[in-house]
């Protein structure tokens, strides 16, 4: 079994869900998501506003650019800068939930 393929699966699962959260929930791209909102009476552009408003519908577009990105990459050289992003937004996935984690404990516990 290769251990380097199962560690890119799950860097690339976790950093999939990690821009799928910031692209559909975040404030960096709320602005984004409340423009294209007032412009939803163009078909097309209430189309795009549907596709980042359900991160469901986000993962599926994101995964395949994480995927098309990674194929890019392996060909034309830079696979390190990829899986250093990877690891980034893992990271940044991975501290959230345990942030989330400690504020519920701590709710539970009157602090």
């Amino acid at each position: 079994m290769d251990y380097n393929m199962i560690l890119y699966i799950l860097l690339m699962i976790l950093s999939v869900e990690a821009t799928t959260n910031i692209v559909s929930k975040s404030e960096l791209f709320k602005p984004i998501r409340k423009y294209l909102f007032n412009l939803s009476k163009y078909r097309a552009i209430k189309f795009l506003h549907d596709l980042i408003d359900c991160p469901y519908c986000t993962s599926v577009w994101v995964s395949l650019f994480h995927v098309c990105t990674l194929v890019l990459v392996s060909i034309f050289g830079g696979i390190d800068i990829f899986i250093l992003f990877m690891c980034v937004l893992s990271l940044h996935r991975l501290s959230n939930i345990l942030h989330h984690l400690i504020d519920r404990i701590n709710r539970n516990y009157g602090e």
